[in-house]
């Protein structure tokens, strides 16, 4: 089965916000084993597909892995009809999602005013959250984040595998930001390692976006937080 992929966007007056959203997922479309299956935008980004809501089944579980243009600040991200934050319901993964990335400002932000790791109740199966621990911008070719993200966390090496490299999902999020973004932006990252319901070891190190499913931490985790200038 292949992986599929999902993008969530609020345009906020700029159709590029769209794009980069979009074109992570319709990179990957672009090659054997990936499949772009969801897409919402503006009024359908909302807050029960990323919230446990009662008699509802979250879009972004039904993806492996989701770009989103939003806004956010220390610990929380935009939706249409409200925000999500630490404080919620969140189980990203509990269905199938591994990699949640978004531009949005600040949301994984760590330092002594703001706990990045009150994001981990959210680990609900999820291997990475792709963000920033300060602002980050639109316009002015920034839509572009998505198919950077995309090209370098597998589909050049797909596409030309003789002339690039296959980057783990760490370093293509690294790569992609600086792409687009000046060196007063952090990228950030915050991933979960740990061991299967079965005792596998799942190692999020180095994982790499495929067309296998990886194996999930879901036990004896530990969590990793990383930033770095653009």
């Amino acid at each position: 089965m292949a992986r599929r992929m999902g993008s969530w966007w609020i345009k906020d007056g700029l159709v590029g916000r769209r794009i980069e959203a979009q074109s992570f997922a319709s990179t990957f479309d672009l090659i054997p084993g990936f499949d772009w299956t969801e897409d919402h935008g503006d009024s359908n980004v909302k807050e029960k597909d990323f919230v446990v809501t009662t008699n509802y089944d979250e879009k972004t579980d039904n993806v492996d892995c989701l770009m989103m243009s939003s806004h956010g600040s220390p610990g929380r991200f935009s939706v249409w009809d409200g925000s999500v934050s630490t404080s919620d319901s969140v189980a990203f993964g509990a269905g199938d999602l591994e990699v949640w990335a978004s531009h949005a400002c600040q949301v994984l932000k760590h330092d002594s005013n703001n706990r990045v790791w009150d994001w981990i109740p959210a680990f609900e199966g999820l291997h990475y959250m792709c963000g920033f621990h300060t602002n980050s911008y639109s316009g002015g070719g920034r839509d572009q984040r998505g198919f950077w993200f995309a090209w370098y966390g597998g589909v050049a090496h797909a596409l030309m595998s003789g002339f690039f490299t296959h980057y783990p999902i760490r370093t293509a999020w690294k790569k992609a930001n600086r792409m687009v973004e000046g060196s007063n932006v952090e990228w950030a990252y915050l991933r979960a390692s740990g061991t299967s319901d079965s005792g596998v070891t799942a190692n999020t190190y180095n994982e790499k976006f495929t067309s296998g499913e990886p194996t999930d931490p879901d036990r004896s985790r530990t969590f990793h937080w990383t930033r770095g200038t653009c």
